[in-house]
C-alpha cells in the first residue's frame, strides 16, 4: 500500500484507524450513485386505484381485468406497494350505466384496489385503459401517501391474566334489612351538605 493514499482517523480514546483512500473514495462515490437511484424511485408519486368489476364477469375474467391493470402498471415501470384482488360485494346503492344503447343495472360487482408508484406521465394511460374496459364498471384513482394500508389491530396483554378464563362478575346481593328514621336522616344530611 502506498503512504500517500493511506489515510488515518483518530477514534476515541488511543485507536486510530488507517485505510486506503482510494478504496473509500470508489465505495462512497457507488454509494452515492445507488442512492440517488432509491431516493429517485421513493421520489415518485403515489397513487391507488380502487374499481368495481361487474357481477357479469365470471372469476377468470376478474383475474384478467386485473392482469390488464397491472400489465399496464407495468409499462409505466411501476412499483406495486400493496394490492387486494377482487371481491365480491354487494353495493350500498344500485349503479345504472348504458352500455350500447340499452340500461344495465348492478347492485354488486367486484371490488379490488392497487396502490402503487409511477411516474405522473403514465397516469394518463392507465386512465385511459380503465375508462375504456367494458368489464369496468366504476374506478377511483388518487395520489397518496407511501405507508402501510392495512389498518393495524391493537393487542393487548396482561400477565395477571394469564392461563385464567375470563369470567363474568357476579353481582354482589344487596343488605336487606330495615332502616331507622334517624339512619335515614343522617344519610340525607350527608348527601345534601
Amino acid at each position: 500500500m502506498h503512504k500517500k493514499f493511506l489515510r488515518c482517523e483518530r477514534l476515541a480514546g488511543r485507536r486510530t484507524l488507517c485505510y486506503d483512500a482510494r478504496m473509500a473514495e470508489m465505495s462512497h462515490a457507488e454509494a452515492e450513485v445507488s442512492s440517488q437511484a432509491k431516493q429517485s424511485k421513493d421520489q415518485r408519486p403515489v397513487y391507488e386505484v380502487g374499481f368495481h368489476v361487474v357481477p357479469t364477469v365470471e372469476e377468470a375474467g376478474v383475474a384478467g381485468v386485473v392482469e390488464a391493470i397491472r400489465a399496464e402498471l407495468g409499462l409505466g415501470d411501476a412499483e406495486i406497494i400493496t394490492e387486494q384482488f377482487p371481491v365480491k360485494m354487494m353495493l350500498a346503492y344500485t349503479i345504472e350505466r348504458a352500455l350500447s344503447g340499452k340500461r344495465e343495472k348492478f347492485s354488486e360487482s367486484y371490488f379490488g384496489w392497487v396502490k402503487f408508484a409511477t411516474e405522473r406521465e403514465h397516469i394518463a394511460a392507465l386512465e385511459t385503459l380503465l375508462r375504456g374496459d367494458k368489464n369496468i364498471l366504476r374506478y377511483l384513482l388518487i395520489q397518496t401517501v407511501r405507508e402501510d394500508a392495512t389498518p393495524r389491530r391493537a393487542v393487548f396483554t396482561s400477565d395477571r391474566l394469564e392461563g385464567e378464563t375470563i369470567q363474568k362478575p357476579t353481582a354482589m346481593p344487596e343488605k336487606g334489612g330495615e332502616v331507622s328514621e334517624e339512619e335515614l336522616e343522617k344519610s340525607i344530611e350527608a348527601l345534601v351538605s
